[in-house]
């Protein structure tokens, strides 16, 4: 089957990037667990705080993975994966794998990721790592899924998934940063000077 229709590997890329991502945040938190240290030099949020508007921000994101995996079925199920140019299987994975590792690197130097743009007391402050180069690593990883599979399955409702997961993650990014502005101040300020939200020296 997967001779006569290559595109369901698609599938198989998708469960390495969801398994890295899940393998690595399982394996930080039993880490973590065991440590139970918080890391030296670590700034940490004052208070508990949620953003405003965060379940509908999260709702907002699932839609565009909803759209995504439905756009990908209707398309590579009934084997209808449009032409687009020689390679684009090559390039649509190497950007979601390239997003997973990015994810996982994200998550091994930033201990304090949640689902929901919510601070709790204590969360560290991420600097170190990707989030050198880029504010929100993690959701540029989701960003990269959706991209290369939008260029794998360059179909009208993968595209349309795509922008509602490039709005998605802005908007869930501008939530966390006005949450982490207000709990570190002139730290975080300093931090958003010297990086771009998603792609390094752009955005």
């Amino acid at each position: 089957m997967i001779v006569r229709s290559p595109d369901l590997l698609l599938y198989l890329v998708h469960v390495v990037f969801w398994s890295t991502f899940g393998c690595t945040l399982l394996i930080q938190r039993a880490l973590d667990r065991r440590a139970a240290v918080a890391p030296a030099n670590a700034p940490g949020a004052p208070v508990e705080e949620t953003a405003r508007f965060s379940r509908a921000i999260l709702a907002f994101h699932m839609l565009a993975f909803f759209v995504m995996y439905f756009g990908i079925g209707n398309a590579v199920l009934p084997g209808r994966v449009p032409f687009w140019f020689q390679g684009q299987r090559w390039v649509g994975a190497a950007l979601i794998l390239g997003g997973a590792a990015l994810m996982s690197w994200a998550l091994v130097s930033f201990r304090s990721w949640r689902f929901r743009a919510k601070l709790d007391q204590g969360h560290e402050l991420a600097t170190g790592g990707p989030f050198r180069f880029v504010r929100h690593p993690i959701y540029l990883g989701l960003n990269l899924l959706a991209l290369g599979s939008a260029i794998w399955t360059p179909t009208v409702i993968v595209w349309v998934a795509c922008g509602l997961m490039l709005l998605g993650s802005d908007l869930r990014a501008r939530a966390e940063e006005t949450l982490l502005e207000r709990a570190f101040g002139p730290s975080y300020r300093n931090y958003r000077a010297r990086t771009r939200r998603f792609v390094p020296g752009v955005y």
